[in-house]
């Protein structure tokens, strides 16, 4: 069976075969929206260019009404747009269950396009999905054909437009995300970029294979680029650019509008010490070494690097495999595999909490990948240029 039909056999949503699509389209834009007003949502998609079709999961949590929502609802319905599929997880016994939040909302949306482009409605196998909180660029759609052919998934570069008395917390909300993707990046990690919902694509073969978003109120964005490149690499554009709204929202439990809050009150943001990033790096060496010449009992000669190896399970996976006699490319994939974008994280914040601390972002020492930088506002634009880079 075709990892597609296996997919929406066993695994989709019901709304990925209860929509009937009347036009055929050449892409397709998935939007989960609560609680905004469809004037704004509209504005959302207002500029982007071409034939496409866009699917907007209304949903709200099961945990009572939503009057905002269903004035959203009905504001998207009076608006009659031709080229506007709105799916219902907002009327009552069709709410969303709260633990599963935004990543059902998505992976209902995504399921949805993924049925329309195996049907032959979507003619792009790809899917684009995006926020309420947005505006999309004109020229959205039109992904190079490397990446297309080369990629799992794809991030467009982003930008936070926000009011003045946010402006300082946004870019260093954006500094924190890009100064992590960045120093992995220099370090020669697999998982190097950033992990925002509003700014994915993905191949549609490739979503299906690893059964779609997770359903999870937070971290579905993450979670699914996790999976997603372990089955290809997941690339980063130069552009365009997609304007993100920088403002404040408790809606879930982490995420851009919390993070912003907690921002906005701190008299100043602090990120993870560079050396984390120089014994992350030293540390993947090593990892590619052992994977060509796979000794028995390996230590990194750090103890501090064996104890957090140790404390994850790292021996153990490495000497099961190793039993096995792979080659060396299959120890090789295991090891990037097992050693993956949540591990990483949790990697180098173990060194950041045992070893190393953070640092403020107006005196962070010399950092081996943005030597150059001198203040905030100068790192934040040497780690955008590196992680989105061609």
């Amino acid at each position: 069976m075709h990892p597609v039909d296996k997919y929406l056999s066993r695994y989709a949503e019901p709304e990925a075969s209860e929509h009937n699509v009347e036009h055929r389209y050449d892409h397709v834009l998935v939007i989960p929206a609560r609680a905004e007003s469809a004037e704004k949502l509209l504005k959302v998609w207002h500029k982007v260019k071409g034939n496409y079709l866009v699917i907007v999961v209304v949903n709200c949590p099961d945990s009572g009404p939503d009057a905002t929502t269903e004035r959203l609802a009905a504001g998207l319905a009076q608006a009659n747009r031709a080229n506007l599929v709105i799916v219902d997880r907002y009327s009552r016994g069709r709410r969303i269950p709260i633990r599963q939040g935004v990543g059902l909302a998505r992976k209902i949306g995504c399921d949805l396009a993924l049925s329309l482009i195996h049907r032959g409605i979507i003619d792009d196998p790809w899917i684009f999905t995006s926020d309420a909180d947005v505006r999309l660029p004109a020229n959205y759609f039109d992904l190079p054909a490397s990446v297309r052919e080369s990629s799992a998934a794809t991030l467009f570069p982003f930008h936070h437009v926000t009011t003045p008395e946010l402006e300082r917390a946004c870019r260093a909300y954006e500094l924190s995300m890009l100064y992590y993707a960045a120093g992995l990046r220099w370090a020669g990690s697999g998982y190097a970029y950033t992990t925002i919902g509003s700014t994915m694509a993905f191949s549609a073969d490739r979503y299906a294979g690893v059964r779609g978003f997770p359903k999870r109120n937070t971290g579905e964005d993450f979670y699914l680029l996790n999976k997603l490149r372990k089955s290809g690499p997941v690339s980063c554009l130069t552009g365009p650019t997609i304007e993100i709204e920088g403002r404040l929202s408790e809606r879930v439990p982490i995420g851009t509008g919390r993070a912003i809050a907690r921002l906005s009150q701190e008299t100043e943001a602090r990120i993870e010490h560079p050396k984390c990033y120089e014994v992350l790096k030293a540390t993947l060496s090593w990892m590619r070494d052992i994977a060509a010449a796979q000794p028995r009992h390996p230590a990194t000669g750090d103890p501090r690097v064996d104890d957090i190896l140790e404390d994850s399970g790292f021996f153990q996976h490495y000497e099961t495999k190793r039993d096995q006699s792979p080659a060396a490319r299959v120890m090789q994939k295991h090891l990037e595999d097992w050693f993956d974008g949540l591990k990483t994280r949790q990697f180098i914040h173990r060194l950041r909490d045992r070893h190393f601390g953070e640092v403020p972002i107006h005196a962070t020492g010399k950092i081996p990948f943005a030597p150059d930088a001198d203040e905030p506002s100068t790192l934040l634009e040497t780690c955008r240029k590196q992680v989105f880079t061609a």
